[in-house]
């Protein structure tokens, strides 16, 4: 038996731990008792990055802006992929940002959601701005096939069970949008495009 807290439970009963995971926990309880909420605890070897309605598998720097990472993803010493996202703007007014799988919400939102689960944060400001990661589990490529029905699934070479994180972000007062189907840039619109094994994916200015 491994006794976990209310939010822990839930997570583990949304699948967001491995077997081995939720073994570490019971060796190392009392270390992890004053972990701070605000995580994502979906931490995974491989993980589908799903941002703007295209595929990013082993790419560390999703996207860049102005030669600065925007969404970008670290590793730890376990060699767990760690989540990294920093707002964009046209406001003066700070943004939420995700450190390592941490998140914190900075300014002041208009609305915030992120359910006792730690598969979801939805964020958004009085001006537009938005930001929204899920994390979700494919048991399957049919799965996969199911939830990105135009996507090419069967010619990315990926082994499945998977998990995925699907990342949303607008910045209010530009045509900067990532959103469930499509990346919307200056100019152009993309969207189903598999990234993989490649030092970055999109960038910009």
């Amino acid at each position: 038996m491994i006794a976990l807290c209310a939010e822990h439970h839930a997570k583990a009963d949304a699948g967001a731990y491995t077997v081995d995971q939720l073994r570490s926990f019971k060796r190392d309880g009392a270390e992890r008792a004053g972990e701070i909420r605000g995580r994502f605890d979906w931490m995974r070897r491989e993980v589908l990055w799903v941002v703007g309605g295209n595929f990013y598998f082993e790419v560390p720097t999703i996207f860049s802006f102005r030669d600065d990472p925007v969404v970008w993803i670290n590793r730890d010493d376990d060699g767990y992929l760690l989540l990294n996202l920093w707002m964009l703007t046209m406001s003066a007014a700070p943004r939420a940002r995700i450190r390592d799988n941490f998140w914190f919400s900075q300014g002041t939102p208009e609305d915030l959601e992120s359910p006792p689960h730690g598969r979801l944060l939805n964020v958004r400001y009085w001006n537009g701005d938005a930001l929204r990661v899920t994390f979700l589990d494919l048991a399957s490529d049919q799965v996969a096939r199911a939830r990105w029905p135009d996507a090419e699934v069967a010619s990315w070479g990926l082994s499945f069970p998977l998990t995925a994180a699907e990342i949303h972000l607008r910045v209010a007062g530009t045509n900067i949008e990532f959103g469930p189907r499509y990346t919307t840039l200056p100019g152009v619109a993309i969207r189903n495009i598999f990234f993989a094994r490649s030092g970055g994916g999109i960038a910009l200015g």
